[in-house]
């Protein structure tokens, strides 16, 4: 008897000590920027259960007919309960339960029109829809439409001689921020401006302090510390920098940039600070030498930009682990061309903003990171937007849910969904209410 009692402690002592080695957590103390610790991650990971970032998922499926059917390469967002598709510059609106409404597309040369669009995005309090123009070598515009589609009015974004720009965020309705960059050494180092509802410059954001050996780091701005992070750069010669990748949480702006450690917010009242740093220790990259540098293999670690999801409670991110990668996986892309394998070394992560925990994802299944949809028991959830209210969105081809149902016990709506689901049906949409 002493004998088994000795046997389950040492198995649970075992079990919490896996549990710890998978995750880890920093102390932040009050007043000080939140850190999120991937150098003491690197080498492990968990699987982590979407019940841990989302109170409840539910999947929905899109209407489909000859007006409604998505074109390739979709992206999905949900916003002021309507649902979102945009492939191929075409934006389908759907109700919140996947009726169809209306096809969104106004390109064109007309005033109310544009010809290429950057950024197109539903606002959060009424569900107007917002696109920004790009025009290379001139001013972008912002054009307005009401939340059927109809046009309401054009905003020029001033043209600035010597700083490129990118994305422009709303703030509300008095406050606008645009991502910039500068074009020589010699002209303001610029990562951001704000504008007031006229396109009045309000502030001008400094490009943050760089070592010289990461000014021309692929052509990004990197953001290496806080320290020195209101220290603008001096110039001499033309180069050429990225944009920060930026979103909005909350009445905040934050900035982030691929090989960072730091991500940079800024307020409704103007206060611009760093929100988070990520602590790369020796897996961030000081090789002067960064001509040979890809996604796939190097001795450092880097983070996607283009990827962030926030929430209340959770940031989830995606990290370029490289060398480093503890699940590599390959994903199969069949087209008219044929069928090519391609190898990945990322992996998807979760900062728990509350208690300080950082975690690398394990994949629920081999090949299909994210979460593992514990709720109705779906496929792997990674969302790829969030809306103003916190409900994360993912889509899946029709075929990707029927696959998943034959060979899971799936549960609840989803299961009823699967009943009636065809592999030339549209999308399924799933929203989860995150933590």
């Amino acid at each position: 008897m002493k004998r088994s009692s000795l046997s389950t402690s040492s198995v649970l002592l075992f079990c919490i000590l896996f549990l710890l080695s998978c995750k880890t957590s920093v102390n932040n103390q009050p007043g000080t920027t939140p850190v999120i610790d991937l150098a003491s991650s690197v080498g492990g990971g968990r699987v982590v259960n979407l019940s841990d970032i989302a109170t409840d998922v539910r999947y929905v499926k899109l209407e489909t007919s000859d007006s409604s059917l998505i074109g390739m390469f979709p992206r999905v967002f949900y916003e002021n309960e309507r649902i979102y598709v945009m492939a191929l510059k075409i934006v389908k609106v759907f109700d919140k339960e996947g009726k169809f409404l209306f096809k969104f597309d106004r390109r064109g040369r007309g005033p109310q029109e544009y010809s290429m669009s950057r950024y197109i995005t539903a606002m959060p309090s009424t569900g107007n829809i917002t696109v920004q123009t790009q025009a290379p070598g001139e001013s972008d515009n912002l054009l307005f439409y009401d939340r059927e589609g109809n046009f309401v009015k054009k905003v020029n974004i001033p043209y600035q001689r010597s700083t490129f720009q990118s994305k422009t965020i709303k703030i509300n309705d008095n406050l606008f921020v645009t991502a910039a960059s500068p074009k020589y050494r010699d002209s303001a180092q610029l990562s951001a401006i704000v504008y007031d509802s006229l396109f009045n410059i309000l502030k001008e954001i400094p490009t943050p302090y760089l070592p010289e050996y990461e000014k021309l780091s692929d052509g990004e701005v990197i953001f290496i510390s806080t320290e020195n992070a209101a220290k603008p750069q001096k110039a001499n010669r033309v180069f050429s920098l990225n944009f920060p990748e930026i979103y909005k949480f909350e009445d905040n702006v934050r900035f982030l940039t691929s090989s960072n450690d730091t991500i940079f917010s800024i307020d409704s009242k103007m206060n611009y600070a760093p929100a988070y740093r990520v602590n790369y220790g020796k897996y961030k990259n000081e090789s002067p030498n960064r001509e040979d540098i890809n996604l796939l293999v190097g001795d450092h670690v880097s983070l996607r930009a283009t990827y962030c999801i926030e929430s209340q409670q959770s940031l989830i991110l995606q990290f370029y682990m490289r060398n480093f990668a503890h699940e590599p996986y390959e994903t199969t892309m069949t087209n008219r061309l044929g069928t090519r394998v391609q190898k990945h070394t990322d992996s998807y992560a979760l900062y728990n903003k509350k208690t300080g925990e950082f975690t690398l994802l394990n994949q629920p299944v081999k090949g299909k990171p994210g979460f593992r949809d514990d709720l109705m028991n779906g496929p792997s959830f990674i969302p790829t937007h969030i809306s103003s209210d916190f409900y994360a969105s993912a889509l899946f081809s029709a075929t990707e849910i029927i696959e998943h149902a034959e060979t899971n016990n799936v549960t609840g709506d989803l299961k009823k969904l699967v009943t009636s689901l065809k592999d030339s049906d549209n999308p399924v949409v799933a929203i989860a209410k995150m933590r």
